[in-house]
């Protein structure tokens, strides 16, 4: 998974945040919530007070940092639901513009805004080239509003009741949630909430969402929710924590390799080319549901190779399609014109026999 890095604003609005919660936290730990070294922390502090003239101070009877005057707030740029819809027409705009001259400027500048998102927020790029083509989707104003509603009740962590349609069933039922992570994956976004439904984390996408209500009812995120760990093991998006890692490994015919090696289809990859021309890919996947698709999608140019699970299911949903391909040319119109061929044929030959 390649994610934006943290840029130097992005620590200190870390730093801010555990200062002003007033946990006194150690370098250390300031280190691991920030996701860099101790050094980087020392230059931020520093930094802070004399650029900042913030009131950072060790606390040796706490045996932490604090902020002496309470009411101190970092200066920082922080992201508002505006800029943050803002964000995701870039990302519909991005899917309409694969393929042409303006898509690599557009995603730079994507990654660039992204590096400033608070930790409500992220972006994953890890297979944002996978595409081969592109089609352009309507968006209403309608699915914007909910969009609005939403970025605001993730950023002020507020409780909603949405009406939500489920593709699977067929079906919209209602729902209170706690919208705990908006994330943008290749250019979509996908929500991580509580479901009081369910009583369970679960993902939802925001353009089913039917219809949002807030609610007065505030939340907060469970310590031990990461993002990283709700994705860990997807294909893309779906993953499922319950299952253990498993390596699948492919081999791509030598006519596909060549569009195999020049790209990062996930960060867990890892390629080896083989003398004949073909490349075996491999990856670490908890869910099989997207990968199989994609396989399917390069038909014969890709072998599954391990594990045997994926590889039994690959031929299943391949002679199920054989099976329904037979069945659609046995109705179809030239196969109804042979059969009635025949059957004159041999009513002729019948007629022939008995003169």
């Amino acid at each position: 998974m390649i994610t934006a890095k943290r840029p130097a604003l992005r620590r200190l609005w870390v730093i801010d945040r555990e200062l002003r919660a007033g946990r006194h936290p150690t370098v250390k730990q300031l280190a691991e919530k920030a996701e860099v070294d101790e050094k980087t922390i020392h230059r931020d502090l520093k930094m802070m007070q004399i650029d900042f003239k913030a009131p950072v101070a060790f606390n040796w009877a706490r045996r932490g940092w604090e902020y002496t005057e309470p009411t101190y707030h970092l200066p920082a740029v922080l992201i508002t639901e505006g800029e943050l819809v803002a964000m995701f027409l870039a990302g519909q705009a991005l899917q309409v513009a694969r393929g042409t001259p303006y898509a690599d400027d557009l995603q730079r500048a994507i990654k660039k805004l992204s590096e400033f998102l608070p930790d409500e927020v992220s972006v994953h790029w890890q297979t944002l080239d996978q595409a081969q083509s592109f089609h352009q989707t309507v968006m209403t104003l309608h699915d914007v509003d909910i969009f609005r509603e939403l970025a605001e009740a993730v950023l002020h962590r507020r409780q909603v009741k949405i009406r939500y349609w489920t593709a699977s069933r067929d079906a919209e039922t209602e729902r209170v949630i706690d919208p705990w992570h908006l994330a943008a994956i290749d250019g979509t976004f996908y929500l991580i909430a509580y479901c009081h439904e369910r009583k369970a984390t679960r993902m939802f996408a925001p353009g089913r969402i039917r219809e949002i209500v807030p609610t007065e009812e505030s939340f907060e995120i469970p310590t031990g929710f990461r993002i990283g760990d709700f994705f860990d093991g997807a294909f893309k998006v779906i993953s499922d924590s319950s299952l253990p890692t498993q390596t699948v490994r492919l081999k791509f015919a030598p006519s596909a390799a060549k569009y195999i090696r020049e790209k990062v289809w996930h960060g867990t990859q890892k390629q080896q080319r083989e003398a004949d021309g073909s490349v075996v890919l491999e990856l670490s996947l908890r869910s099989f549901v997207e990968v199989r698709r994609w396989i399917l999608s390069w038909g014969s140019e890709c072998e599954v190779l391990e594990p045997a699970e994926l590889k039994a299911d690959i031929r299943r949903e391949a002679a199920a399609m054989l099976k329904q391909s037979d069945r659609t040319a046995s109705h179809s119109p030239v196969a109804a014109l042979g059969q009635i061929r025949e059957q004159k044929k041999r009513r002729q030959g019948k007629k022939n026999r008995a003169g």
